[in-house]
């Protein structure tokens, strides 16, 4: 599922790609393929079409 969201650091528009078969909860880390700063990207799979997804910045 290809979720459309901004990055926290830059506010530039960035598409994430989530698994809805990985589990229920997912946090993982992936870089803004914009400003390469980190992004913490935490997901909760409620069905195969409700997904809620948080991202919020790393700092450094």
């Amino acid at each position: 599922m290809e979720i459309e969201t901004t990055c926290p650091s830059c506010g530039e528009p960035v598409t994430l790609v989530i698994d809805v078969t990985a589990g229920r909860r997912q946090t993982y880390v992936e870089d803004c393929w914009v400003c390469c700063r980190p992004m913490q990207v935490a997901v909760v799979v409620h069905t195969r079409d409700d997904v809620d997804v948080d991202v919020s910045s790393i700092e450094q």
